[in-house]
């Protein structure tokens, strides 16, 4: 194998097992739609379409052709359509329902296929192991699949709607980590489409036969899937902002693509693990691609960066970037998973199974609710939007820079 070869390896194998050390690491969690208020009668539409990446060849379970976005969309309802479905009690949808959409037959076993693996990897980096431990959660009698399935059927706070053939309001691309779900986030999902943004994810893995998941269909940045979403939310919205939210390697592929101007008109980049880093070595090791953007290139959006290095920012790495770039780092422990709903939906299963760290996630579940209002204000203020800025009667819950 080539030196570039095992570059290129390395730099996936530290992102894909970030998961897994997460799940070790002493931080912390999210908060359920218990913490973020909801409206009732419900006003979040939910919707599902099919993209294809023309510029990216997939291969799988009898497919064949460009690479397929299944996308997932969340948006506000108007009024009248809000209290129709208030009143019925019509299409509120279930955890397990975001993820059955309308397919031709040549992509069902795909999305078949990727399902299993995303359940597969929501029970292993969300559900097997307490935040503050390296044990895994017995949940006897249950096993982790009843466990999984029974937070699957909770409900969420949108009912299915039609895909909307354009928007006036901005709209946010999500990207999920390497091993994620690109229905990871629905209460972030949720609360921007409930203050009035049209928020979009899809799956950036495909499933390979006889690979792991997250391998990836190439092992260079997936540029095209990126270009793909977000022209698709331009066309979407006819001239209004859209923005760009990664997590992990979600927040690297950020990184390495953002810097084409056009793209996106803010980018919220959510912990690429990088931030800690000190040692150039180590990452041009491990981190190739984006250490080379980020020394290269220069970045024509406002950033917004947040991990948790236990001090200020700015982060070392970054600290050269050329480009607009604010910092947010919780002045609290914070799980890398804990930027997810999917790790804090755990949450909800008090009494009906073990939740051994309750306190432990209610207290990242209010981390998680601080940073969704951050994030809003942040894009608020970058769409013209009025902007009412998160207060802390107790202290910031963040250090600033």
């Amino acid at each position: 194998m080539s030196a570039a070869v095992n570059t290129r390896a390395a730099s996936f194998l530290s992102r894909s097992i970030v998961r897994v050390r997460s799940a070790w690491v002493a931080f912390g969690l999210f908060v359920p739609a218990l913490v973020l208020a909801q409206p009732s009668p419900p006003s979040i539409g939910f919707a599902d379409t099919l993209l294809f990446n023309d510029s990216l060849r997939y291969t799988g379970f009898g497919y064949d052709g460009p690479a397929p976005l299944f996308v997932q969309a969340w948006f506000p309802l108007g009024s009248s359509i809000a209290d129709t479905a208030g009143r019925l009690g019509a299409n509120i949808l279930r955890f397990h329902e975001l993820r059955k959409p309308t397919l031709p037959p040549a992509l069902q076993p795909v999305h078949q296929q990727l399902v299993l693996h995303m359940d597969s990897a929501f029970i292993e980096y969300d559900l097997r192991y307490p935040v503050n431990g390296d044990g895994p959660i017995d949940y006897a009698p249950l096993t982790e699949w009843q466990v999984k399935d029974s937070l699957f059927s909770l409900g969420t706070h949108a009912h299915r709607a039609a895909f909307p053939a354009r928007v006036d309001r901005p709209v946010v691309v999500y990207h999920h980590g390497s091993q994620g779900l690109s229905d990871e986030n629905v209460w972030m999902a949720e609360y921007f489409a409930e203050n009035g943004f049209l928020f979009l994810s899809c799956n950036f893995h495909w499933p390979l036969e006889g690979r792991s998941y997250g391998f990836p269909v190439v092992w260079t940045p997936d540029h095209s899937s990126i270009r793909t979403m977000l022209q698709f939310a331009r066309r979407l919205n006819g001239g209004n902002k859209v923005f760009f939210i990664g997590h992990s390697w979600g927040a690297q592929e950020g990184w390495c693509t953002l810097h084409e101007p056009g793209l996106a008109d803010a980018f919220i980049s959510l912990e690429t693990t990088m931030e800690w880093k000190t040692d150039t070595a180590e990452v041009r090791d491990k981190w190739p691609f984006v250490l080379h953007a980020i020394t290269t290139h220069s970045y024509p959006l406002p950033i917004l960066m947040v991990a948790d290095t236990e001090g200020e920012p700015p982060f070392p790495m970054f600290k050269g970037v050329r480009g607009d770039v604010r910092y947010l780092d919780p002045k609290e422990p914070f799980n890398h998973e804990s930027y997810t709903s999917a790790y804090l939906l755990r949450q909800a299963g008090q009494g009906r199974f073990p939740v051994p760290d309750k306190e432990d996630l209610h207290q990242q579940a209010e981390l998680y609710a601080a940073l969704l209002k951050e994030l809003l204000a942040f894009l608020q203020k970058h769409a013209g939007l009025p902007v009412v800025g998160p207060r802390y009667p107790d202290g910031d819950v963040f250090h600033r820079h």
